[in-house]
């Protein structure tokens, strides 16, 4: 056990009190053991002086441990009634005594004659009465009752001679004996039935009537030293708890207080005063789980009152039993809650139990679990009730998850309270992301006062409905209750002096997670004209709010909302036709330079999405923006790690039509291509793969560059392509390794269209003029060094005809692109196989020499990886591109080349399927094979012979 006091039994009883304990005392020790002499009474006084001297030495030792100023004042007031209790015995006359034989009993104080006899220290009976060996005047103490008896003696006519026990209700008989009455009446009906006279049960002696008077004068004596000996036995049980010598005295002593306590209230007001409540508290932290539930059902009895209350509250055991209500004991769990339902009828203890930490969740969480222990959820669940009635506690209730008195007294409370729990409640949902679960009811209360004119309360309501808003499910039930109409008055009529902008901001957000929430925006009405979330005038509104200048919690929560539209296809239609009939897009575009990542990232999303439909205006329009297309290509770079704005600046980019020259020349001359040639060259080495966002970026970069190579008609995007060879960075990102399939499909797409700037690139040899012209020695044999010198370096490409290099034209069997396409056909994706296949057919264009061209091809197994594909794969488009490439191959291949494809075993129903299956393309492709094939005829050359 930790550090305990030792306390005086009269610790808190005033020095007139203490003399007349004193007197009773000699009392009660005159009426069992009379005193030879005054002498014995003098030095049992002084006795019981030095006894409380002891007692105060002790607990000023212990005291020094301690930190509550209240012990050490008490110890004072101790040493100051025995201070006066010396000054007056010492001060007794010789005269009052009669005798001079007494006086010197003042001069000896330490004398302790009576000890050595028969009256022990008070101390000493409680710490040696639970050691066997301990004996005092020959007598052997087992409980606190009997040293209450020793200290505090009976008068013999105190008992009844019937029942040998203290009488509560004294009567007289005829025969002047004394009986308790229920005793002697029980006694007297026994005798009824007998038809012998009836007679004193103690005398024998004959009465001749059962009539019994009240003896008043004793039962008054004997009430009297009841409230003596309870008070005594209270002192002593408080002494016994302060020792603390053993465990088994301690609960023996919180046992007798508990009896004590049913008896009388003044019994309870008694402990009150002598500290017995407030120390009980301390052993809420003691080890032996039986001591705390005790001292937890005792504390149950002295806290029925609001003195009781008063003093708990001023001590740590509303904490302690917190803890205790986590206890593995059911029993002592079942004490904790009871004893926190007791604190909790005190108005004046609510606030401190509920702020109490985790006392809130600790009991919601019995509550819940009512399976587990039912009454101690019964009972946590009457303690949450009294709780309620201080409001502060109902915010704690939220905080710990329990909403349910918050919401409960929002929508029935007065509108005082209305605005409290609003106000509560904006608080909590700003401080910590809640699910709220709203109905019908607590909306409409919420709406109506979002209409407040008191702003503070205004506010509130914003703050809950956008929470509110955010649970996708609340949604249809806030439509009900008419939030939207609510909101966009908020947001477009409602005008008041000084109202900040940021409440327009808080209702677009509310219209923001309504639409995002899947609602059907062509039936939602918005306002009493009957116009909906879909209509021209809702959307060219919410349009025409975003400028710039306007908070950017506002320009994000429009733009939030629009994006949500998208979804929807008739206001998506409706949107661009707003966008682009009232050149709107400039807003948009303006507002991806915002400072706000939030707002910069929805405004560029909103033009990925547009840019489906209206991206040559989008295009225009950012190059006509100031600081465009630079600050984008400025967001692309990142310091190794990839955001989502770097994502999203570099998507726009790869969305936004490829052939613009304007936005491409804008983006070469803004240095584009080596930013996005280092981000491509960081993604491949893996310093950024980690991050969520790497995949799109990766693809928005390739997707970037590939943009670049539809317009290589212009000589200064030309000019970059080869400067920075392109065609091998292209080469490279056809490897699985480089990413996802999109970006394969990509770097596929920009391969074709730089083979087919290959055919133009590629330069033919000069002829030799026939006619040789006359030179000196020197000079002819200079230029046959120079002529044999260039003729050593230059490369005959066999498709091209011409010279061809990776850099200068772009020629995919230079740059080993071929390899890295037919490795593309293995791909699961149509659309990476369709985008190979599709450069593939750019070697066979009838451009080049395909011959040589299909030779080169089935060198590299080109036939087998076709035929893969086209078994792999059943939609049109790539069908119609593999059998454009068979067809190459049966006729310009060889006899190898031939066999492969005429045995391939799955080609015939590949064809098959096509021509029954296929499109207008795929059936026109699969025809030429089957005609080459013979199994179809030849109607080109019908018509021949028809005409020779």
């Amino acid at each position: 056990m930790g550090t305990v006091m030792v306390m005086v039994p009269t610790v808190s009883v005033s020095q007139e009190d203490s003399m007349e304990s004193g007197k009773a005392i000699m009392e009660r020790q005159t009426a069992r053991r009379a005193p030879a002499s005054m002498t014995q009474i003098l030095e049992s006084l002084f006795a019981s002086i030095n006894l409380a001297k002891d007692l105060t030495t002790k607990c000023r030792g212990r005291a020094l441990e301690l930190t509550d100023d209240e012990m050490q004042i008490i110890i004072q007031d101790l040493d100051n009634v025995i201070g006066n209790i010396c000054d007056h015995l010492g001060s007794i006359p010789a005269s009052a005594l009669g005798s001079n034989a007494y006086t010197d009993v003042a001069d000896r104080p330490n004398r302790r004659s009576v000890y050595d006899s028969d009256m022990p220290r008070l101390v000493d009976f409680l710490r040696g009465m639970y050691h066997e060996s301990h004996e005092f005047g020959g007598q052997m103490f087992t409980s606190l009752l009997e040293v209450t008896e020793y200290v505090e003696p009976l008068y013999d006519g105190f008992f009844c001679p019937l029942t040998n026990e203290v009488m509560t209700d004294p009567v007289i008989t005829e025969g002047g004996m004394t009986y308790d009455r229920r005793a002697i009446e029980e006694h007297f009906e026994k005798s009824a039935d007998s038809s012998e006279p009836v007679c004193c049960p103690f005398t024998k002696m004959p009465l001749q009537s059962k009539a019994v008077m009240s003896n008043a004068s004793l039962k008054s004596v004997i009430a009297e030293w009841r409230r003596r000996n309870e008070a005594m036995r209270i002192r002593i049980a408080r002494t016994a708890l302060s020792l603390s010598t053993t465990e088994a005295m301690v609960l023996e002593a919180i046992h007798e207080l508990k009896l004590l306590a049913k008896l009388r209230g003044k019994n309870k007001e008694l402990m009150h005063k002598i500290g017995v409540t407030k120390f009980l508290s301390r052993l809420l932290d003691n080890h032996n789980a039986q001591i705390r539930r005790d001292a937890l059902e005792l504390l149950c009895l002295l806290v029925d009152d609001e003195e009781g209350k008063d003093i708990i509250g001023k001590t740590k055991a509303i904490a302690r039993t917190i803890k205790l209500l986590s206890s593995n004991t059911t029993d002592e769990r079942h004490a904790a809650i009871s004893f926190l339902l007791e604190l909790s009828e005190s108005q004046l203890l609510l606030e401190n139990i509920g702020s109490t930490a985790g006392s809130i969740l600790i009991l919601t969480t019995m509550k819940i679990n009512d399976s587990d222990d039912p009454t101690a959820a019964e009972k946590s669940r009457a303690v949450l009730k009294n709780l309620e009635k201080c409001s502060k506690n109902i915010k704690y209730m939220a905080e710990s998850g329990y909403l349910e008195p918050l919401l409960s007294h929002l929508v029935e409370g007065p509108e005082e309270v209305q605005m409290e729990m609003v106000s509560y409640l904006s608080e909590l949902v700003l401080e910590q992301e809640l699910t709220i679960d709203v109905t019908k009811s607590t909306s409409e209360i919420l709406i109506k006062l979002v209409c407040s004119c008191n702003t503070v309360v205004h506010k509130a309501a914003l703050n809950v409905l956008v929470q509110l808003s955010s649970h996708h499910p609340n949604s249809k039930v806030l439509i009900e209750a008419g939030a939207v109409l609510v909101m966009i008055e908020e947001l477009f009529i409602r005008k008041i002096d000084d109202e900040p902008v940021s409440y327009k901001a808080k209702a677009a957000t509310v219209l923001a997670n309504i639409v995002e929430s899947g609602i059907d925006p062509d039936t939602t009405v918005v306002n009493k004209e009957g116009h909906v979330f879909s209509s021209k005038y809702c959307i060219y509104n919410f349009i025409h709010m975003l400028k710039c200048f306007m908070p950017d919690d506002l320009n994000l929560s429009i733009i939030r909302l629009l994006l949500a539209l998208t979804a929807f296809a008739k206001p998506l239609d409706v949107m661009v036709s707003v966008v682009r009939e009232n050149h709107r897009g400039h807003a948009i575009v303006e507002l991806m330079n915002s400072p706000m990542q939030a707002l910069s990232i929805a405004a560029t999303r909103l033009l990925i999405t547009l840019s489906a439909h209206i991206g040559h205006t989008i295009a225009e329009r950012l190059c006509k923006t100031q600081g465009q297309p630079g600050r984008l290509v400025k967001s692309i770079s990142h310091a190794g790690h990839v955001t989502e704005r770097h994502a999203a600046s570099v998507t726009l980019l790869s969305r936004l039509p490829h052939r613009n020259i304007s936005l491409n020349l804008g983006l070469v001359q803004e240095g584009a291509v080596p930013v996005i040639l280092n981000g491509i060259d960081e993604m491949q080495n893996g310093a950024t793969r980690t991050s969520r966002y790497a995949a799109p970026y990766m693809e928005g970069l390739v997707g970037s560059l590939v943009r670049l190579t539809t317009t290589l008609y212009n000589p200064t995007v030309l000019k970059a392509a080869k400067d920075y060879s392109l065609a091998s960075v292209l080469t490279e990102l056809l490897t699985g390794a480089a990413g996802s399939g999109e970006v394969q499909r990509l770097a596929a797409v920009g391969l074709e269209n730089l083979s087919y700037q290959s055919i133009k690139l590629s330069q033919l040899l000069p002829e030799e003029d026939p006619r040789p012209k006359k030179k000196t020695i020197l000079k002819r044999l200079m230029d046959s060094r120079v002529h044999g010198n260039k003729a050593s370096q230059r490369h005959i490409c066999p498709v091209h005809g011409g010279v061809c290099s990776t850099v200068t034209t772009f020629c995919l069997l230079e740059a080993g692109s071929v390899e890295g396409l037919l490795g593309c056909l293995e791909n699961d994706s149509p659309r990476v196989a369709e985008a190979a296949l599709g450069a593939l057919c750019t070697l066979l264009d009838d451009r080049v020499n395909v011959e040589r061209s299909v030779f080169a091809l089935a060198k590299l197994d080109a036939v087998r990886r076709v035929l893969g594909a086209l078994r792999r794969h059943r939609e049109n488009v790539v069908w119609h591109k593999c059998f454009c490439l068979v067809e190459k191959f049966l006729m310009y291949g060889n006899d190898r080349c031939v066999r492969e494809v005429t045995g391939d075993r799955t080609l015939p129903t590949a064809l098959v399927s096509a021509f029954h299956k296929g499109d207008a393309g795929a059936k026109k492709a699969a025809e030429g094979i089957l005609t080459r094939l013979h199994k179809m005829p030849d109607y080109s050359a019908t018509y021949l012979s028809v005409e020779i």
